[in-house]
C-alpha cells in the first residue's frame, strides 16, 4: 500500500474513533466533552501518519506514541482509563485492527460500569458506538 493510501486510511479510522469520541460525549457524564465551552476532544493523525489527541479541556495537542524520553501526555485530563482507551484508539488508527467494545464502560461484578454512567446511558453508548467499524462486532469477538 502506498504511503498516500496509508495516510488515507488512518485519516478515515480517526474520524471514525472521533465519532465514537463524540457518542461517548454526548451521553452519560459526558466523559470528553468541556460542559462551559462544549469542546469536545479529538484525534488527529499527521501527515507523517502519526496519532495525536486534542484534549477537550487543555485544549492540548497531545503525541500518543511511546517514546524514548518517556512521554507523560502532559495536558491530558481524563484519567487513566481513559487514557487506555485512547491509547486502544491510537493502536486502531494505526493498525486497523478493531478494539474490543468491551472497553466502553468496563463492567463490575455489581454490574455497575467503571466510568460511572447510568445504565440506560452506557447501553445507549456501547449501542452507537458498539456499531462502528473501530469495535469488534459481537460475532467476532465472540470468534477471538
Amino acid at each position: 500500500m502506498s504511503q498516500s493510501k496509508s495516510l488515507t486510511a488512518k485519516q478515515q479510522r480517526a474520524e471514525q474513533v472521533n465519532q465514537a469520541i463524540r457518542i461517548i460525549s454526548e451521553h452519560g457524564r459526558q466523559f470528553f466533552r468541556c460542559r462551559h465551552t462544549g469542546n469536545v476532544s479529538r484525534m488527529e493523525v499527521d501527515a507523517r501518519g502519526r496519532v495525536w489527541f486534542h484534549d477537550y479541556y487543555t485544549r492540548k495537542r497531545i503525541y500518543t506514541h511511546p517514546t524514548s524520553f518517556g512521554n507523560e501526555w502532559y495536558g491530558f485530563t481524563s484519567g487513566g482509563t481513559l487514557r487506555n482507551l485512547v491509547e486502544r484508539f491510537r493502536d486502531y488508527i494505526s493498525t486497523g485492527q478493531p478494539i474490543g467494545s468491551n472497553l466502553l464502560g468496563p463492567q463490575r461484578f455489581n454490574d455497575t460500569n467503571i466510568w460511572g454512567y447510568e445504565e440506560d446511558a452506557m447501553a445507549r453508548v456501547r449501542t452507537l458506538a458498539g456499531a462502528l467499524p473501530v469495535f469488534r462486532q459481537l460475532d467476532e469477538e465472540q470468534a477471538a
